[in-house]
C-alpha cells in the first residue's frame, strides 16, 4: 500500500508542477541464551544458540563466555502451578506462578476487530506464549524462572493491586514483585536474587509476537518490531529484516525496549540508574514470507543489593500517554519508514494539532479533520491567490512568448533576450512559473504525514463518523474516495474556466482524478475525508480566480519583446 500512496503523491505533485506549463492559471522461548561480546554498535552474527551474559561492572557491560543451564539446579518439583488474576481500572492480568509471566494481558477500554473476538476486549498474549521470560545469570549459570518453583502472594486494593512471587534458586532467594500503577497500564517490577554476586544480571525476553486484534492480520503482523533507545536515539528493528540465522546485538546504556505490531506494544523501562547493558535481537526459523515472531532479550545488571528493576508498559501506543512517559516513548512507532527523517517532524506536528483540536472542541475526530482540512486551506489562501495569478499573468503572456519562440527560433540567444524582456517587462522572472506552483505543494507534507498518522494511530482506531464505521479503514461504500475524486475533478474543470483551449490539460483534468480515486480507493477513510475536504475548500478561491481570469482582457501582440501598453499597465 505504501507503494500505491508514493504512486499517488508522485502523480498528484507533477500535476500540480506540471499545470503552468500544460494550462497556465489552473492546478511480526528462546533457547538458554549466550551472546558474543556486544561492541559498542550492533554486531550482526549467524549461525546457531548464543548466549546473551554480560558481565556486569561498574565500567559498561561487557561479555564472558556462557555455560550450559545447570542441571542439578534448574529441576522443576512438584509445586502446584497457580494462575494470579490482577485487575486494574484499564487492564485485566492473569499470571502464573511458573516463572512470575503474564500469560493474558487484556485491554478494558479497546475491543478488537479480529474475526471471531469482534468487540471482545484486546488481548496482546498469543495462547500457550507468556508475555515475558525472566533468566537470572549468576557466574557462569544461567537461571531461568520458568524451571523453579515459585509462590504466589497477592495483596494491595483494585487501585493499586500488587502480587509477588518468590522461590530459591541455587539456595538463593528469588522474588518477583509486580506493583500496578493507579489508572495507568504501567506495572513497576522488582525482581531480587539475594546473594548473588557482583556481575550478576536479570535477562527478560521480550515477547515473541503480539496477538493480532485486527481484521488485517498479515498488516498487523508487517508492523512487528523491537524498538529500543540508546544514548538518546530511538531505533527500530522490523521482524521480518532479521534473518532466521541472524543475531543482533546493540550495547547498552539502553532505556528502553520494547515489541510492538501496528496500535499496541509491550515495552520495559529500566530504572533511571539501573539501565540495560545489552540487546539482542534475533530472527526465528519461519516458513513464510511473512515473520510473525522474533527473539529479543534485554540484560540488566543486578543491583548491589541483588535487585533489578523497571517498568512493564503492555498497552496502546496512545501518543500523549507514552509522551507523559517520557525517554522518547511516544516514538516508539516511527512515522514514515525508510522516510522517517522527512516525514516523522511533519507527522508529530499534525498528531499534535489534531489531538489539540479533539481537546479543544470535544468533537469527533471525522470532524477535527473536516475543520482542520478547511483550516489549512484557509492559512494557505494568500499563498495559493498569489501563485494563482502569477499562472494567470503566464497564461497572458503566452502568445507574446509563443510569438518570441516562432520569430527566433534558429537564434536561441535573441529569443532567451527577448522572452527576458517580456518578464521584466511585467515584473516576473524566469522561475516564476515554479514559485507559483510552490504553495500548492504545501498541503502535500501534511497529506503524506496523514497517510503514515491513519496507518498506525491508535486514537484513530475504531472511531466512527457519520456513514463511517471507523475512519482508520477503507470507506466500505467507497464513497469518500469517490467524494475526492469528484472534488478533484470540478477543481480541475474550474481551471480550465476561460483557459486557451488545451487538450493535453483537458485529458489531465479527466485522467487525474480517475487514477488517483483508484489508487485511494483502500486507503484510511479518515485520509480520503480530509482530502476530499480539503479540494472542497479550496473550490471558493478557484471559482473567484476563475472569474477574475475571465475578465482579465487577452495581451495584443503589438511588437514582438513586448505587449501592448494597456495590458502592460494592468499586469
Amino acid at each position: 500500500m505504501d507503494k500505491r500512496f508514493f504512486l499517488a503523491l508522485i502523480l498528484t505533485a507533477i500535476v500540480i508542477v506540471a499545470t503552468p506549463w500544460l494550462f497556465p492559471g489552473a492546478n511480526r522461548r528462546p533457547a538458554a541464551p549466550a551472546t558474543p561480546a556486544v561492541a559498542d554498535s550492533t554486531q550482526r552474527t549467524t549461525g546457531g544458540d548464543t548466549a546473551l551474559r554480560p558481565t556486569i561492572a561498574a565500567a559498561p557491560v561487557a561479555s564472558t563466555a556462557g555455560a550450559p543451564i545447570n542441571s542439578s539446579t534448574t529441576a522443576l518439583t512438584a509445586v502446584p502451578v497457580e494462575t494470579t488474576t490482577v485487575r486494574t481500572a484499564r487492564s485485566t492480568y492473569a499470571i502464573t506462578s511458573r516463572g512470575a509471566a503474564p500469560v493474558s494481558v487484556a485491554l478494558d477500554s479497546y475491543p478488537s476487530r479480529r474475526p471471531g473476538r469482534a468487540g471482545q476486549k484486546v488481548e496482546l498474549v498469543r495462547p500457550r506464549t507468556p508475555l515475558l521470560r525472566y533468566r537470572l545469570a549468576i557466574g557462569r549459570d544461567t537461571m531461568a524462572l520458568d524451571t523453579v518453583p515459585l509462590r504466589a502472594e497477592s495483596r494491595g486494593e483494585r487501585s493499586a493491586p500488587s502480587v509477588a512471587y518468590s522461590g530459591a534458586v541455587g539456595g538463593r532467594p528469588v522474588r518477583v514483585d509486580y506493583a500496578f500503577a493507579p489508572d495507568s497500564f504501567l506495572v513497576h517490577v522488582t525482581a531480587s536474587a539475594i546473594g548473588a554476586p557482583a556481575g550478576s544480571a536479570l535477562l527478560v525476553d521480550l515477547p515473541r509476537t503480539l496477538w493480532s486484534n485486527e481484521p488485517d492480520s498479515l498488516d498487523d503482523m508487517n508492523h512487528l518490531a523491537v524498538s529500543y533507545r540508546r544514548k538518546g536515539e530511538v531505533k527500530s528493528v522490523g521482524f521480518a529484516k532479521l534473518d532466521s540465522t541472524e543475531v543482533r546485538g546493540e550495547a547498552g546504556p539502553l532505556d528502553w525496549a520494547a515489541t510492538r505490531n501496528k496500535y499496541f506494544l509491550v515495552a520495559y523501562r529500566a530504572a533511571p540508574k539501573q539501565p540495560f547493558a545489552a540487546l539482542q535481537m534475533r530472527g526465528v526459523p519461519r516458513t513464510q514470507k511473512v515473520a510473525g515472531e522474533a527473539a529479543a532479550t534485554v540484560a540488566q545488571p543486578l543491583a548491589a543489593d541483588g535487585t533489578a528493576r523497571f517498568d512493564l508498559y503492555a498497552g496502546p501506543q496512545d501518543f500523549e500517554r507514552l509522551q507523559g512517559l517520557g525517554a522518547d516513548l511516544d516514538q516508539v512507532n516511527p512515522y514514515g519508514g525508510w522516510l522517517q527523517g522527512v516525514v516523522q517532524p511533519f507527522a508529530t506536528i499534525v498528531m499534535k494539532a489534531l489531538l489539540w483540536m479533539k481537546r479543544t472542541t470535544q468533537l469527533n475526530y471525522g470532524w477535527v479533520l473536516v475543520l482542520f482540512g478547511v483550516l489549512i486551506r484557509l492559512a494557505l489562501w494568500p499563498l495559493n491567490q498569489g501563485a494563482m495569478r502569477t499562472s494567470m499573468k503566464m497564461q497572458r503572456l503566452q502568445p507574446e512568448l509563443q510569438a518570441i519562440q516562432k520569430k527566433y527560433s534558429d537564434d536561441p540567444k535573441r529569443q532567451q533576450e527577448a522572452i527576458m524582456k517580456v518578464y521584466k517587462d511585467h515584473g516576473m522572472s524566469p522561475l516564476s512559473p515554479l514559485m507559483g506552483c510552490l504553495p500548492m505543494l504545501l498541503p502535500m507534507p501534511i497529506l503524506f504525514a496523514l497517510y503514515f498518522v491513519f496507518q498506525n494511530t491508535i486514537e484513530f482506531r475504531g472511531v466512527p463518523f457519520l456513514w463511517l464505521p471507523d475512519i482508520s479503514l477503507k470507506d466500505p461504500y467507497y464513497i469518500t474516495p469517490l467524494l475526492m475524486g469528484a472534488s478533484m475533478f470540478v477543481m480541475s474543470w474550474i481551471g480550465l474556466k476561460g483557459a486557451p483551449p488545451n487538450p493535453q490539460a483537458k485529458m489531465m483534468s479527466y485522467m487525474m482524478p480517475v487514477m488517483l480515486t483508484v489508487l485511494f480507493l483502500n486507503f484510511a477513510s479518515g485520509l480520503n475525508l480530509y482530502y476530499a475536504v480539503q479540494n472542497l475548500a479550496a473550490l471558493p478561491q478557484q471559482w473567484l480566480l476563475a472569474r477574475e481570469r475571465a475578465k482579465a482582457p487577452p495581451v495584443v501582440v503589438t511588437s514582438i519583446g513586448g505587449p501592448s501598453p494597456a495590458v502592460k499597465r494592468r499586469s
